[in-house]
């Protein structure tokens, strides 16, 4: 299914070396982000300080950008280094001091973000971390649903979960957590780029993520959507974050909406090396890219079973994202043979070897991996 979509094979250099199944943890890089990065440091060089004048304007204009792959506003989105840096920037905003000063999230989440979490209590808040099932695989929507009451301050849930590509249905989630009063933050880190996401349908209050996976845009871009309802107040703005940041007032003036959380001064680089690979799939639509991923993830899916290993990821595309999670047994001994055979796939300890065909593969390199899985395992 859409292979018109493999003409674009050449835009991503890697594809020429490697067996490359791993954009759910690094995406390939454009061919055209040396150009991009040449043209910052063109700028730089030519123009100084007056290089700001582009970098800005380009830096906003790729938040945007990205903000359209999620069905984002224009001025919705802003873009940071990294998802830990805007997670702060949230829980510095809310006030955990009240009655209402509980967040409900996953065991089945984010460590980074469990992290984060385990260590609320500094601030006031309590951590109700709910369960996953004992497959390892599903989580139970419900249970968190029934854990959200009138003490919740904050719901964080990822959209996909990042072991096992469960696609989780989070509606119900944003629904009861509105329902007492509550904010929802999904963590799209892992779907972005990869599925469909519309964020305003949703009617989330925060949507978050990155730009090192399907989205293909490299480190250093963190993003993130605030709805124009969520008018929080982060302790830490940055000049940036200022409605006014040139001139340079120190009396704070939050940025209207989104951009009070721009933080301090951007990772211009990384924004110029991001955007040929965010246009790509501007240009492309995620809805194709999904359709195009299912073609490739079922098969996978259904020749590892057949071959006998264990996947640990949900059967049913509708409930999964974009990578297979496969255990040949010993997966963590059969991993590095992948590698040393040319077959770019990565190995979470307790389910196995991830392995994620995006719109720029050939179902024949995913179900090569399987042969290559079989014969290292013997």
């Amino acid at each position: 299914m859409h292979d018109d979509l493999l003409e674009r094979r050449i835009d991503y250099p890697v594809l020429d070396k490697k067996t490359y199944l791993a954009t759910h943890t690094l995406g390939a890089m454009h061919r055209e982000t040396p150009e991009r990065l040449a043209e910052f440091a063109r700028l730089w060089g030519d123009l100084g300080v007056v290089a700001w004048e582009d970098w800005a304007t380009e830096v906003w204009r790729v938040a945007d950008l990205v903000g359209s792959l999620i069905g984002a506003p224009p001025g919705t989105t802003v873009m940071r280094q990294n998802v830990a840096d805007l997670l702060g920037d949230v829980i510095a905003s809310l006030d955990w001091h009240g009655t209402r000063n509980r967040v409900v999230t996953t065991a089945l989440g984010w460590p980074g973000s469990l992290n984060t979490w385990s260590q609320i209590g500094r601030l006031g808040g309590e951590a109700v971390v709910v369960p996953g099932e004992p497959d390892g695989v599903h989580l139970d929507v419900q249970r968190m649903v029934d854990a959200v009451d009138e003490r919740t301050l904050l719901v964080e849930c990822s959209h996909v979960l990042f072991r096992t590509s469960t696609l989780v249905d989070v509606k119900p989630l944003i629904d009861r957590a509105h329902e007492v009063g509550a904010l929802v933050l999904v963590d799209g880190y892992q779907a972005a780029g990869a599925v469909p996401v519309d964020v305003v349908d949703l009617d989330v209050d925060l949507y978050m993520g990155g730009s090192v996976k399907y989205l293909c845009g490299g480190p250093g871009n963190g993003w993130m959507y605030v709805a124009p309802h969520a008018q929080l107040e982060p302790v830490t703005t940055g000049w940036f974050g200022h409605a006014r940041p040139f001139d340079f007032d120190p009396e704070l003036t939050y940025g209207e909406g989104a951009r009070r959380f721009r933080g301090g001064t951007p990772g211009v680089p990384a924004a110029y090396a991001a955007a040929p690979a965010f246009q790509a799939l501007a240009d492309i639509g995620v809805e194709r890219v999904r359709e195009r991923s299912v073609s490739m993830t079922q098969p996978l899916l259904e020749a590892a079973l057949e071959r006998g290993f264990t996947v640990r990821s949900p059967h049913d595309p509708a409930q999964r994202g974009g990578h297979v999670t496969i255990d040949p047994g010993d997966a963590e001994a059969v991993y590095p043979k992948l590698l040393e055979r040319g077959f770019v796939v990565d190995h979470r300890p307790g389910v196995g070897i991830r392995v994620s065909p995006h719109f720029y593969n050939r179902l024949d390199e995913a179900l090569a991996v399987l042969d290559a899985m079989a014969e290292v395992s013997q």
